[in-house]
């Protein structure tokens, strides 16, 4: 393996990188691109054009050997990580035949397939029917179903971003079972698509034969084609890997070969997860997830509105920071952070409750974002810092609910995503959590992640578990402060009952 590198492309939420990285896991270098999210032709409406995404891939591949010192011949495998449920429709050439339906979509479909009459009583009798309407609602098949029937009776397949870059890459259309993660007929615990009288296909506008070819993590899914490597530089025949989505892969770093610990990721979207070898649910008909490792599921609780709120409150009223920031050549997200450190656990009374973006279970269907607490002496530092507090004080509800099913005691928190970079966040989580948090020896988890799937897909480990356990090291660790005690109070008495007082209320709307 001496020169032999892994190379893994990360396609996120706001850049696309490409990482490339030893056998050790040591990070040789990276190089990142930022990329336009998506488009909104509509209120709500979150589309990103297919070659686009393909170009951003070829872009930052090409990139990787004109700014680096890493040639193609280097590179042994290559994985592909993207975030989640972006939904993409193909013709019989396996061309997009419409925009990427990206993952902020806020569009619900109000039209939908009618279950059986047995699903329907049998929804009933155990308090779901609702929850099952609502699943129905979100699933972008369904909407494109009602509103362009034409593309959903005519699509070939259906797939996420990540199948279809790797068919880009490749020229097969062939996706890992740890990216399936969305509003489609899965059976996460089978780790294969539901079967034939399985309730899911009555509920989504989708057929088996539309859904795609689905492998293992680590397995080998095809060699770089002719006309991928003519785009993006590679060898023709360099093998792509099977890794999984960037919440997976960036699970896998955290807490992949560790029963002990759980794995907070502080990004776009915000979750806490455990990875365990027994399928359980946290909450009832919450699936738990494929896991990267073999024969693992994780159990997650996510808040789709993440750090997103931070980074939405600064362009809505944080000029004058981005523009401090700007003159002392630093991010505003570091600044802020400088700043609010002063301000006291709880901001003098300010309470955010980080639901801006309703769940299926957990938050409910009728959940809604709220601050709570202003008075005349809060600033928007104030703010900033609750903003903080309450999307760990959310977590921090999940973990209590997976710590009923972690196999093992939780014992340390690992944490990555852009928040997990400020050290002022990483001693509020230790606090709020009162729990020991740890970095990874990178920021770049759920590219290192991908590495470690492709480690083991090109012979280097004999499973991804033991992968994890030789590229994967321990970097900084906080410890719970003073403050510990005064934010165990504050959750006690003010966040972790906002919901339920204010749940009524959501329901009017």
């Amino acid at each position: 393996m001496q020169n032999k590198y892994l190379l893994s492309v990360d396609y996120g939420t706001q850049s696309i990188r490409a990482l490339v990285f030893d056998h050790h896991g040591q990070l040789i270098t990276k190089i990142q691109r930022k990329v336009v999210s998506y488009h909104s032709e509509h209120h709500g409406w979150a589309e990103q054009q297919s070659e686009y995404c393909w170009q951003q891939v070829c872009d930052v591949i090409q990139q990787l050997w004109r700014d680096s010192n890493i040639i193609p011949a280097q590179i042994c495998g290559l994985a592909v990580t993207t975030q989640r449920n972006c939904m993409v429709h193909l013709d019989g050439n396996n061309e997009a035949m419409r925009p990427i339906i990206m993952w902020p979509d806020d569009r619900r479909a109000t039209n939908f397939p009618k279950l059986a009459w047995w699903w329907r009583i049998a929804f009933t009798v155990v308090g779901m029917s609702r929850r099952i309407r609502y699943f129905q609602g979100e699933s972008e098949l369904n909407w494109l179903a009602q509103h362009q029937p034409d593309v959903a009776r005519q699509a070939q397949k259906v797939c996420f971003l990540s199948g279809l870059l790797n068919y880009k890459l490749t020229g097969q259309l062939v996706d890992s079972v740890a990216s399936q993660v969305g509003f489609v007929p899965f059976n996460y615990q089978t780790r294969q698509w539901c079967g034939p009288f399985a309730w899911q296909w009555q509920a989504i506008s989708v057929t088996r034969a539309q859904m795609i070819e689905v492998v293992e993590p680590g397995e080998v899914i095809a060699g770089i084609s002719e006309q991928a490597a003519q785009m993006t530089g590679l060898l023709a025949g360099t093998p792509l890997i099977a890794a999984g989505a960037d919440k997976a892969c960036e699970t896998l770093t955290a807490n992949g070969a560790s029963a002990h610990v759980a794995s907070v990721s502080l990004g776009t979207a915000a979750t806490i997860s455990v990875t365990q070898s027994q399928y359980k649910e946290a909450f009832r008909y919450l699936p738990a997830y494929p896991a990267v490792t073999e024969n693992s599921f994780i159990n997650e609780i996510i808040l789709q509105r993440g750090f997103w709120l931070l980074s939405h409150f600064i362009e809505q009223y944080g000029a004058a920071d981005k523009a401090e920031a700007q003159s002392l050549g630093i991010q505003v997200e570091e600044l802020i952070c400088r700043r609010i450190e002063d301000i006291k656990p709880g901001c003098d009374g300010l309470v955010v409750q980080p639901f801006w973006s309703p769940g299926v279970i957990y938050p409910g269907p009728e959940a809604r974002g709220s601050i709570v607490g202003f008075t005349p002496g809060h600033t928007r530092l104030h703010l900033y810092r609750a903003l903080i507090e309450g999307i760990l004080f959310g977590l921090k509800q999940g973990l209590e609910r997976l710590i009923r099913i972690a196999p093992d005691e939780i014992k340390v928190l690992r944490i990555s995503g852009g928040g997990s970079q400020s050290d002022i966040v990483m001693q509020m989580a230790a606090d709020i959590f009162a729990l020991p948090c740890e970095r990874i020896q990178t920021f770049e988890t759920s590219g290192l992640g991908a590495a470690i799937a492709c480690a083991k897909g090109v012979g280097l480990y004999e499973s991804i578990d033991e992968g994890a356990k030789a590229m994967v090291k321990i970097g900084d660790r906080f410890e719970p402060s003073s403050n510990a005690r005064a934010y165990r109070d504050i959750y006690r008495t003010k966040a972790a009952p906002l919901y339920n007082y204010l749940k009524p209320f959501y329901k009017k709307y």
